[in-house]
């Protein structure tokens, strides 16, 4: 009840809905009060996106049992907790946090080991190493969705040694996430640091650009963690209400999919439809956040699509305008 998905099942690349980012699993390591503090600090950090959120609440991280919703401790001391979203989410935005929803991008990790005798390998699908369970860890503590590759001749081929140590090529490293139908690519090129440890250099490629930063292997998470919460989070106190036409709907089954779907995104607040003409529907959307918060997350997922060039661009007076895509 309380892991974090963090791999994904091959198909259609849709983003990843990530079901517990309101769950939290600690150990009780001086007393229980502290624990369920540990666990709310967990939370708020995942949600917003804000490696800093649980220090800008201040107080009110000091009462953390009357956000949790249910909560169990195990034979070997472990709190398991579940939060209450609407509170979660209520105490975020009175702190002037955003909300990132449980949609995410599913990211290909890709990573090169270099060791201090100077070889080189790639963690891949198989692998059960130190490095591949330290970047898990840190990948169900960000909420973000990650899968690894099998490294095939065309993976390593297209994503060289070499070419990763300058960082890789944007278009291959979009091409190979692809492949594994993710949203965005993170390609990290460890050394040993001398000490132990290793140094790592890492590269995040996606439809919005790259990203760089270097440290641990864990740092290449947080990388990703906060390059797609200033993308995708939504501040709480903002509602918009935008119209969104979406064409194609010609079966009973294609409407009812493309209202669920609307409706089960995090960043929708109420949906309604407001006419229908022929295979076009025109729905009333309110949206946290604006236009532009809609469509990044509609662009995360395969099943609409902009109808046309103009509806990459902000939005106009006749609204938002996608395709349904079966």
């Amino acid at each position: 009840m309380f892991s974090l998905i963090v791999l994904f099942v091959a198909g259609p690349a849709f983003a990843v809905t990530v079901p517990d980012l309101y769950e939290a699993s600690v150990p009780v390591t001086s007393n229980r009060d502290a624990a369920f503090v540990d666990a709310l600090r967990t939370v708020v950090i995942r949600v917003s996106g804000r490696a800093d959120a649980a220090a800008r609440l201040g107080g009110a991280l000091n009462n953390p049992r009357q956000y949790a919703q249910r909560f169990g401790f195990t034979s070997d001391n472990i709190l398991q907790v579940a939060f209450d979203d609407v509170s979660v989410d209520r105490l975020l935005t009175e702190a002037g946090l955003p909300v990132w929803g449980r949609e995410r991008p599913a990211t290909l990790v890709l990573l090169n080991v270099t060791t201090a005798g100077g070889s080189s390998y790639w963690i891949d699908a198989s692998a059960s190493s130190a490095e591949r369970e330290a970047i898990a860890r840190a990948a169900r503590v960000r909420g973000v969705p990650i899968v690894w590759p099998d490294m095939t001749t065309q993976d390593r081929t297209q994503i060289n040694a070499d070419a990763a140590a300058t960082g890789g090529d944007t278009a291959a490293l979009l091409q190979t996430a692809s492949r594994y139908n993710a949203n965005a690519a993170l390609l990290g090129t460890a050394r040993s640091d001398g000490a132990g440890g290793l140094s790592v250099r890492w590269t995040l490629a996606s439809a919005d650009g790259t990203a760089n930063s270097s440290g641990s292997l864990e740092d290449g998470i947080n990388l990703a963690a906060d390059t797609f919460a200033r993308v995708y989070s939504a501040s709480g106190t903002t509602v918009d209400n935008l119209t969104v036409e979406v064409s194609g709907i010609n079966t009973l089954g294609a409407y009812a999919t493309t209202l669920n779907y609307l409706e089960g995104l995090t960043v929708v607040r109420g949906v309604a439809v407001d006419q229908v003409l022929g295979d076009t529907l025109r729905f009333r959307v309110a949206v946290r956040g604006d236009a532009a918060t809609l469509r990044r997350a509609l662009a995360l997922d395969g099943r609409l699509v902009p109808a046309t060039a103009l509806d990459t661009q902000p939005q106009s007076a006749e609204g938002l305008r996608f395709r349904y895509q079966p």
